[in-house]
């Protein structure tokens, strides 16, 4: 069964057919699990080279590879009167990996964790229809836990104070630039942002602008908020591993931004700072050790989405380790809502987290299934529909949604 669903005009990376995707998550999750029972270098090799025909094998074109993946590299042929145990097993291990990733792929429909597909497969375990080893394998699949995240949240870079005061201000309507002076007086580094920005060929003033307080007035308060913001966190994106995050941050901020300036239903300056934001789970997931991220790296080589590898990861995604990170940092509440759903529009009626998810789609980053359900129910929460989406300047270089 294949769950996974595109809007129309999804393009690039979405264009790869849905059924190789599926076989491609199927393979990587029994891999791992193959791991886990003990299967050696072979068996590992022979049940991913399984998972990735699978759906193929009643295809009379692919008969010949059910013939020799079953007899060559299983030690069972179609011919034979009854099948090995060792065939059996991991012909059962191979279905158990197909269900829990279709579980995982239906996610856009009926919200589920690695915990609930568990206790499904549990249930049907306990049915006869999977061995019950092979499930508790899956179970302990995920190598890091949600201590290992927070672990890492508290050594990151505390978020400067005064950036944090400046997004507070900025969710001011009534900001003033007297106010943003006596944030940024305070730090030499940012004022030198914000008075670099000002006189940037962005604003391109008849003067150069010498103050805080001038650069406040002449750009707006809501602009000086959103450079500090930007300055304050950009020296955490440094490393060359994670410099494209960064780039990809800073692209849905001004998709976010627009977005919300046309429909009205959030700040388009809260929308910013939370495009920004929106993506910091990735960063403390990539700040695990070495070992973690290198079966995080190879998940991805394989194929895996961001979001399918995380899971195999951890048993969760960058959405709950962005809600860690937020809790740290003392995020308004409205921005910490918006990182924790902004990969599940459907599950809050907060306009921020569909713009967000909006913005990140479009952005091609392909971190996620698409899913027209999600894509839709995005639309009607921020009040915009496709046509205006497709009209936008800054969307339509994205081509066609």
């Amino acid at each position: 069964m294949n769950t996974q669903t595109y809007p129309a005009g999804f393009q690039g990376e979405h264009e790869e057919p849905a059924l190789m995707l599926h076989c491609r998550r199927v393979a990587s999750a029994a891999v791992e699990l193959s791991k886990r029972m003990g299967w050696n270098v072979d068996e590992q090799r022979a049940v991913r080279e399984a998972a990735m025909e699978h759906h193929h094998f009643a295809l009379p074109s692919h008969s010949r590879m059910l013939t020799r993946l079953v007899d060559e590299m299983w030690g069972y042929s179609p011919a034979a009167s009854e099948p090995s145990e060792e065939s059996v097993e991991r012909m059962k291990a191979l279905e158990l990996c197909c269900l829990f990733v279709q579980r995982w792929e239906f996610a856009p429909y009926e919200c589920t964790t690695w915990g609930d597909i568990v206790s499904e497969l549990r249930t049907l375990a306990a049915d006869g229809f999977f061995e019950p080893s092979q499930v508790e394998a899956l179970a302990v699949v995920p190598s890091v836990q949600l201590e290992d995240v927070r672990s890492v949240v508290s050594k990151l870079p505390v978020f400067p104070a005064v950036a944090l005061k400046a997004i507070r201000v900025a969710q001011n309507p009534m900001c003033t630039a007297a106010q943003i002076e006596d944030i940024v007086g305070s730090d030499p580094v940012l004022a030198g942002e914000v008075l670099r920005a000002a006189n940037s060929p962005a604003y391109s003033p008849g003067m150069r602008i010498q103050s805080i307080r001038q650069a406040a007035m002449f750009m707006g308060p809501n602009d000086c908020c959103k450079v500090i913001a930007a300055a304050a966190l950009r020296p955490m994106f440094q490393s060359p591993l994670v410099r494209p995050l960064w780039n990809h941050s800073m692209e849905v901020a001004r998709l976010a931004e627009a977005l919300a300036r046309e429909s009205g239903k959030s700040s388009p300056d809260e929308a910013f700072l939370c495009g920004l934001l929106h993506d910091v789970g990735r960063l403390a997931l990539w700040k695990l050790p070495v070992r973690l991220t290198s079966q995080y790296t190879t998940l991805l080589q394989n194929g895996c989405e961001p979001m399918f590898a995380e899971t195999i990861l951890a048993g969760f995604d960058h959405t709950v380790a962005g809600r860690e990170v937020a809790l740290r940092w003392a995020l308004p509440q409205s921005i910490a809502h918006a990182i924790e759903f902004h990969h599940q529009p459907e599950q809050t009626e907060d306009a921020v987290a569909s713009l967000l998810y909006l913005a990140e789609h479009c952005s091609g980053s392909a971190e996620d299934l698409p899913s027209a359900t999600r894509f839709q129910i995005a639309l009607d929460r921020v009040g915009i529909t496709r046509q205006k989406l497709n009209s936008m300047p800054a969307f339509s270089a994205h081509g066609k949604w």
